[in-house]
C-alpha cells in the first residue's frame, strides 16, 4: 500500500519509548497494521513525508499520489495524510484564461457580499 519500506519508516525514538514497560506511545503504528496507513504522532513523521500544504509551500503537489501515511492527534479525531516528496511533481501554473476565470469569479463573489 505504501512505497516506503517498513524498516525506514520507524522512528528510532519513539521505538525506544513503545520498549520502555508501561510506555505506549499513541498513534506509532509505522508498519500500518493497526490504522492501514504507517501513521505517527503528532510531529514526529519521517522528514521525506509531508502534508499537501507542506507540498505547496515547497512549490509541489502530490501529483496523483495516494498517500502514503497519516499523522493522528487529538484522540485520533484530527488526521493529516503525508505523500512521499521524492514522488511530488511540481505545481501547475495557470493558463490566462484560467487567470481570467479565477478574477471574474471573485469580482462576482465580491459585488453579492457587498448587495447583502
Amino acid at each position: 500500500m505504501h512505497s516506503m519500506p517498513v524498516s525506514a519508516a520507524r522512528v528510532p525514538q519513539l521505538e525506544r519509548l513503545n520498549a520502555t514497560p508501561g510506555t505506549r506511545v499513541l498513534f506509532y503504528d509505522p508498519t500500518g497494521s493497526q490504522y492501514k496507513l504507517p501513521t505517527y504522532p503528532w510531529k514526529w513523521a519521517p522528514k521525506n513525508l509531508k502534508t499537501r500544504r507542506q507540498l505547496a509551500a515547497l512549490g509541489l503537489r502530490p501529483g496523483g499520489q495516494a498517500p502514503v501515511a497519516q499523522i493522528l492527534w487529538r484522540r485520533g479525531g484530527r488526521v493529516a495524510y503525508l505523500y512521499d516528496v521524492t514522488r511530488a511533481l511540481p505545481k501547475r501554473t495557470p493558463t490566462r484564461k484560467q487567470l481570467a476565470a479565477l478574477d471574474k469569479a471573485q469580482r462576482v463573489r465580491r459585488m453579492k457580499r457587498s448587495a447583502s
